[in-house]
């Protein structure tokens, strides 16, 4: 635990290293079920996550805790960037980069979810108070880890302003967008959803989904979950090493805890014939229906569009678990797209310590592609839908 004052604004931050060590006045201030709870903080320290450590703020303004903030510390390495997807010299720098320096990118948020909160502020605080403590405790936790960099990510919403005027290092990333669809109440089959396609879009469903009806899909309970929670991590890996950057990669046991942890994740397995070939996984929510982590195998996903069949499997459970809204998340914007999401952009903020590489990445930021933000164009529905 370290302490770090602020004697001029009278505000205090502690810093902790495990949930184990968090005082009774921090489950004090977080509220029941929130994702800060100590007991649900240790589910992530437990899972073995490579390359990850963790650290907790409390806030204090004079001597009374005002807000929480979970934190996670990726040590960067060569394997974050995958070689066969840039130029050898790029690959070559990155590999020196890492090897020298050892960059450390310190994430305020959840690495490898969007779905929970990592910030918790007392009630009846206003805007640019909250703004003040988070800075602190975003501050106290980079000089406690000697991070080369800061992600904010999925910024409170009330926040965003005072990063954007207050802090000019600070740089909001560019189409960082989570693709989501609003689901009709009038659709109680997946064949409603086809229905209101357009023709195009709906000759394009029934041509990808013929051979998926050759494979079966069955949910998984959490003891199957765990047996085979090694071929999961394999899919999951096929996936992500086809990714050129990869900020974060999970464990075999991650998703597995959350489950035991959560019975609200659920976790599908796709066979062919006995053998497992891929796997979806999604958080049921009151409100929603929360695509997470996938994985599949790549030959056979040439033959079976497995993706894209994920996708559409995606829509059928949103269906049939009655939920209004889907999120399918932050990837494969086009393919979204097709399938009628409508992009949620979102605030996130990216602060890099060495100045020469933070202005080439802001510079960087301000140029666009022709192609940039060409899949907003799809339009899969019929205009009576």
């Amino acid at each position: 635990m370290t302490n770090c004052n602020n004697r001029q604004k009278g505000i205090a931050v502690r810093l902790f290293s495990d949930s184990g060590e968090l005082p009774d006045d921090w489950n004090m201030l977080v509220p029941q079920g929130h994702f800060l709870q100590s007991h649900q903080l240790k589910v992530a320290e437990q899972s073995s996550l490579p390359d990850i450590s963790f650290s907790y703020a409390l806030v204090y303004d004079s001597d009374v805790p005002v807000l929480a903030a979970g934190f996670q510390l990726l040590s960067l390495n060569s394997k974050h960037v995958n070689h066969n997807m840039v130029e050898p010299w790029k690959y070559v720098a990155w590999q020196l980069y890492t090897g020298i320096v050892r960059p450390k990118l310190l994430v305020s948020g959840h690495l490898f979810r969007h779905d929970v909160d990592s910030v918790f502020c007392a009630g009846g605080i206003s805007g640019y108070d909250i703004y003040t403590y988070y800075k602190a405790a975003i501050d106290a936790a980079m000089r406690k880890s000697c991070a080369t960099a800061v992600l904010i990510k999925d910024m409170p919403a009330r926040l965003d302003k005072y990063f954007n005027n207050y802090e000019p290092g600070y740089m909001m990333l560019r189409n960082d967008i989570s693709m989501e669809m609003d689901v009709s109440p009038k659709w109680q089959t997946m064949e409603d959803y086809v229905h209101a396609l357009k023709h195009k879009y709906a000759q394009r469903y029934r041509k990808i989904s013929d051979r998926w009806q050759e494979l079966h899909i069955k949910e998984l309970t959490i003891a199957e979950v765990v047996a085979h929670k090694e071929t999961l991590f394999v899919l999951y890996r096929q996936v992500s090493d086809n990714q050129r950057v990869r900020i974060g990669l999970l464990s075999a046991d991650f998703i597995p805890m959350l489950q035991q942890q959560d019975n609200r994740l659920k976790v599908w397995g796709i066979y062919e014939h006995d053998k497992l070939i891929g796997f979806f996984s999604a958080w049921v929510y009151e409100d929603r229906f929360d695509m997470f982590y996938i994985g599949f195998d790549y030959e056979k996903n040439k033959e079976y569009n497995l993706y894209f069949n994920i996708l559409f499997f995606a829509i059928e459970q949103v269906i049939y678990y009655r939920k209004p809204k889907l999120i399918l998340g932050r990837t494969a914007l086009d393919a979204k797209a097709r399938l009628g999401c409508k992009p949620r952009y979102l605030s996130t903020f990216l602060y890099i310590k060495n100045g020469i590489v933070r202005n080439r990445i802001m510079q960087a930021q301000k140029s666009t592609t022709a192609n940039e933000g060409a899949w907003e164009n799809k339009h899969p529905f019929r205009k009576s839908n």
